[in-house]
This record gives C-alpha cells, sequence and structure tokens, in this order.
C-alpha cells in the first residue's frame, strides 16, 4: 500500500505542480517560500527538534508548551507549518524567541521529504494532534528518529476515514514510538486503527493549560459598543454560517440595542461575509474601516473583522459566543478559549472535532447547544439573564482550573527525551 501511494505521487506531481502555480498565482499570501514545499528549506547544523503543527489551532494549542521548552533549555525548535496563516501565527508568537524558527513541512512526496531531512538534520518529530503521513512517517523512522504524536486526538468521523485503509494507517502508527492523546476516546480509536497498546498514553489536553494573551480591545476603548449594548460575539465562522447568524439576530426584536461581532475563520472569505452583511439590511462596518461611523446608533447592528489574530480580543467583549463551524458540518471550532474567559458558549450539533471538550463543558453548564431554529430563542433568553450568563461562565473556567496539567508534562518528557 506504501508503495501505490508513493508511486501516485510521482504519476500525479505533474499536475499538482501546475494546480500548486496556478493556486498561488491566485493566492498571493501563499507564494513567500514557495519551494520550502518541495523541501527546499534552509540549511541546519543545529539538529533542530521538528514540531509539526498543521495550521493556526496547532500552533495555538502547542504555544505555550513550546515557550516553556524554549525557556527551559537551549535545544533548537523547528515549527513546521502547511498553511500560510499557521506560518503568520508562528512568526508573530515566537518572534521573541531566538531558538524557535519556522518553515514549511514539504508535501507527502518522498523525493522531498528527503531533501527536507539531508537539509535539516533534525534530532525527531512531535506531530499535533493528527497529522500522519505515510511517507513522511517511513522516511522519518527509516533515519532511526523519534517520531512522537503529542496532544493526540482523533474524532469518530477521522477514525472511520483511516479504517479504509486499515493497512496504511497500522503502517503510520507503527512508524511512532509514543501515541501521546487526549482522552480515553482517542486512545481507544487510535488503538482500534492498530496502534500498540503499549504506546498509547493518556495526558489530557494542551489545550485545557491556556495562556491568554493580554487583550487590545476593552470595553472601555471599543468604539462600535454603546453602554446598554448586549455583545454576541461568533467566532471562527464557517461558510453558510454568517447567513443563519445574521437572520438570526434581525429576528431578535427582544434585543432593542445590540452588537452582533462576526469574526469568519479565513481571510478569503472576508468579501463574502461583507456582501452577507450588506445584503442583511442591518447597519454594520468592518473592523479595517476605521473612519466608518455606521454602528454608532441604537438597535441591532453588526460588526465584520476582516482581520487574523484577533478573536481572543473580540471574545473578552461578549456577553455570550458561539464558536463557528458547529452549524455548518465542520466539526466545530475550540470553545476553550471562551471557556477561559468566563463567557457563556453556543454551539451548533457539529463538533465532532472537539466532542469530549464540548461534553465536558455541556456538563459542567458552560456550554449549550443550539441550532438555526433554536438561536431566536436561547440568545434573547441569555442576553435577558445576567445571573445565568454569569453562572455558565464561572462552570467553564472552574473545569479549566481542573483539567490543567498536560502541558507541564509535556515539557519534562520531551526535554528527558530529546534533551537541552
Amino acid at each position: 500500500m506504501s508503495l501505490i501511494y508513493s508511486i501516485l505521487w510521482y504519476l500525479l506531481l505533474p499536475i499538482g505542480v501546475i494546480t500548486h502555480l496556478i493556486f498561488i498565482w491566485r493566492r498571493p499570501e501563499f507564494r513567500s517560500d514557495f519551494w520550502q514545499r518541495y523541501g527546499w528549506v534552509p540549511t541546519m547544523d543545529q539538529q533542530p527538534l521538528v514540531v509539526h503543527a498543521a495550521s493556526v489551532g496547532e500552533i495555538n494549542a502547542v504555544a505555550d508548551m513550546l515557550s516553556q521548552l524554549a525557556k527551559a533549555s537551549t535545544m533548537p525548535i523547528l515549527v513546521t507549518t502547511t498553511t500560510a496563516t499557521g506560518r503568520d501565527r508562528c512568526i508573530k508568537l515566537f518572534a521573541d524567541y531566538p531558538t524557535i524558527m519556522h518553515a514549511y513541512m514539504p508535501f507527502d512526496m518522498g523525493v522531498a521529504q528527503r531533501l527536507f531531512l539531508h537539509r535539516v538534520k533534525p534530532r525527531g518529530l512531535l506531530l499535533v494532534e493528527t497529522e500522519l503521513w505515510p511517507n513522511m512517517l517511513r522516511l522519518w523512522q527509516a533515519r532511526g528518529l523519534s517520531l512522537w504524536l503529542i496532544n493526540g486526538r482523533l474524532s469518530n468521523r477521522s477514525a472511520r476515514g483511516y479504517s479504509r485503509l486499515r493497512s496504511l494507517s497500522k503502517t503510520m502508527l507503527a512508524n511512532l514510538q509514543r501515541v501521546l492523546v487526549q482522552d480515553k476516546a482517542s486512545a481507544r480509536r487510535f488503538t482500534w486503527l492498530g496502534a500498540e497498546a503499549a504506546k498509547v498514553q493518556i495526558m489530557g489536553s494542551v489545550k485545557f493549560d491556556i495562556a491568554l494573551p493580554e487583550t487590545k480591545i476593552s470595553l472601555n476603548t471599543s468604539p462600535w459598543l454603546l453602554a446598554d449594548d448586549t455583545c454576541w460575539v461568533c467566532g471562527s465562522t464557517r461558510e453558510g454560517e454568517e447567513s443563519i447568524l445574521l437572520q438570526a439576530w434581525a429576528k431578535m426584536d427582544a434585543i432593542n440595542n445590540g452588537l452582533l461581532i462576526l469574526v469568519p475563520r479565513h481571510p478569503q472569505r472576508f468579501a463574502e461575509v461583507a456582501d452577507l452583511c450588506e445584503s442583511s439590511g442591518l447597519p454594520w462596518q468592518r473592523y479595517s474601516d476605521t473612519k466608518a461611523d455606521n454602528i454608532n446608533q441604537t438597535g441591532r447592528r453588526v460588526l465584520l473583522v476582516d482581520a487574523m489574530g484577533l478573536l481572543i480580543d473580540f471574545y473578552d467583549l461578549a456577553d455570550v459566543v458561539f464558536v463557528g463551524g458547529s452549524l455548518a458540518a465542520k466539526g466545530g471550532h475550540n470553545p476553550l478559549e471562551a471557556a477561559a474567559l468566563g463567557k457563556p458558549i453556543l454551539m451548533g450539533p457539529h463538533t465532532f472535532n472537539f466532542a469530549e471538550v464540548c461534553e465536558l463543558l455541556q456538563q459542567a453548564g458552560n456550554l449549550q447547544f443550539t441550532s438555526a431554529g433554536q438561536l431566536t430563542e436561547q440568545i434573547p433568553a441569555l442576553m435577558a439573564d445576567a445571573e445565568k450568563r454569569h453562572l455558565m461562565g464561572q462552570a467553564g473556567q472552574q473545569l479549566l482550573a481542573e483539567k490543567r496539567g498536560a502541558t507541564a508534562a509535556y515539557v519534562q518528557m520531551i526535554s528527558q527525551q530529546f534533551g537541552a
């Protein structure tokens, strides 16, 4: 199966390169470091520990762990990402850490992975959450390198997908020395796919060890919120969700004055969401339009946050938070940032990416599930009940306090295995 997979890569390579060139021509933000995608990364002699965190979510999850490692030792760390937004987030987070560097992880072609290994000379590889690639794992393991999966999670849907290629999945998992997972459900699924039970260890999730950054926007400095406004922040929204949220907001006659803040997950959708805001009939403006005053009025208004890296700032302003990717069938995004801020949380029915976390938050009383039809009743009810919002927020913060500790355990284990 691994041989067939590799042959398919090379057969499709000419088409893939052409497609890649067309893609970066249309999307300039992906042009930077083009050749790194094919393994041509800067030469390194320090033998860094490579930590592969595919995108922004994975970077945020291990940010505190990496900063603690950098403070505790002089070990060089090369963080690799797949997405441009992940790269930008990495560079921003670790600008003050000279031992933490960034490069793109190459495509999963044998030649690209070999070139990467030749130029980087890594001491080991940590894969964050569920980044399993056959050629990468096979070639890195053949070099005698220690490969760990950290903060591992595997949803039921993903497990079913991997099971369709069970032989390949079992081979990939056999190349890992340690499979360190967030919860019992993930441990059970990895073992079911073929991971050796002795390699699987439940560590808890580093996402519970949230180190919230200092916010740059506050109620006192916000130019969009009036004194008696309620504030509903919808974060990491995906395609199909903004129209539902805008329609629901327009129907909430029980709320006289309030601000709906939309924070789309992907920057390439800002223009699309702006069109939806325009067609909603509600007063609205972009965050980037500093000269506009379209929403400095009473009534229900909308702010579109067309900038990256501000989700925490706007969550901090919220009376109620909706976490996106959950009305659309995307599996939901991380609700723990909002929980850490003491915010009551709503999510749609599709939360398979964070199933156990959402279940814990719901059981604690911090999170309520919702649907497109229920929003018009749930949001006004929560906005009218300050005591309930306070108790929900407290419940989330209490749960996080009880679940902390995975980051410290990882820092100790990684330092012992990979050295200073």
